[in-house]
């Protein structure tokens, strides 16, 4: 399943409290909605299966022909082999099966009924299922990201099925950039393969967020080099535009280049001037907050205040 971005605001509550106003966190350019509008069901790969059909019997003609040379030892190897292929297709069409499934509940999330409806189906009793952890964790963090961190946090990536592992990991980076837990995100983000992605949203997204946790962490010419690679003004990326953004406006103030920092900021606040909100929360890089000020104010936008109780 593709993945889905992720909003992160939070409140706390005390006795004897007093109203502060409060920029809010920034939400992810995508809601639920439209992210799952646009996302494809998953199906079997008829094409690839017959490829490796095709190949499979190639080395049953082989191990034949060779019997007299080698004995039946090349036979029993292929039938080893087939065996394995056999036992990770059925494996691969049950994960697809089951993404599939999800995937329709979770197209129902487009509203606070909808949400809790796919939340009641998606619970796991055990605690244990991956794929539903995860989808869970994308519907939560439309309206408490904390619990959607958590969620994530339960999850033990190494034991979770290799085609969700990147999932989780990237989703969960995301969750602490927003929280400026920068070290822990960096430690997701070190241990992405985006080779393994096989869509451009995802390998953008997970692109972004890699570059954000390597130039906040002492890495920004690791950054950069991903994100000339995987650039937000390339179209195949439009739907993580602003991941993509948001992660320059890091890697070039930690390079220095202010210019190419402010051009990015420009660029986010013609899109939603609350996105910037983000840049000046507590913890922040000093350099980016300023910026962050500096633009808002050039361009007359002030992001939407949120009254928290403290």
């Amino acid at each position: 399943m593709r993945a889905s971005r992720a909003a992160l605001p939070g409140a706390l509550e005390r006795a004897n409290c007093r109203a502060v106003a409060k920029p809010e966190r920034s939400s992810m350019p995508t809601n639920l909605a439209e992210a799952l509008s646009k996302q494809e069901t998953p199906q079997v790969k008829w094409k690839v299966i017959l490829q490796i059909a095709a190949g499979v019997g190639v080395l049953w003609v082989t191990a034949f022909m060779g019997v007299p040379m080698v004995g039946y030892w090349g036979v029993g190897v292929v039938a080893v082999l087939t065996s394995v292929v056999i036992g990770f297709g059925i494996y691969v069409w049950r994960m697809t099966a089951r993404s599939r499934a999800i995937l329709d509940i979770m197209k129902g999330a487009t509203d606070e009924g909808g949400r809790q409806r796919a939340l009641d189906a998606l619970t796991d009793s055990t605690g244990k299922d991956a794929l539903k952890l995860l989808a869970r964790a994308q519907i939560l963090a439309q309206s408490d990201p904390n619990e959607a961190q958590r969620t994530l946090e339960s999850i033990d990536i190494e034991k979770a099925p290799a085609m969700l592992q990147d999932d989780v990991r990237g989703q969960l980076a995301l969750l602490y950039l927003r929280n400026n837990r920068i070290r822990e995100a960096r430690v997701l983000a070190d241990a992405i393969r985006l080779d393994r992605r096989p869509d451009p949203k995802g390998k953008g997204l997970y692109a972004a967020v890699m570059a954000e946790s390597f130039a906040r962490t002492g890495s920004p010419d690791e950054a950069r080099k991903l994100l000339e690679t995987y650039s937000a003004d390339d179209g195949a990326y439009d739907e993580v535009r602003v991941m993509l953004l948001r992660a320059q406006v890091f890697t070039f103030v930690a390079l220095k280049k202010l210019g190419l920092a402010r051009r990015a900021m420009d660029a986010l606040v013609e899109i939603d001037p609350n996105i910037l909100g983000g840049f000046l929360l507590k913890g922040s890089p000093p350099d980016v907050a300023k910026l962050a000020k500096q633009v808002l104010t050039e361009h007359g936008a002030v992001p939407k205040q949120k009254i928290k109780r403290i």
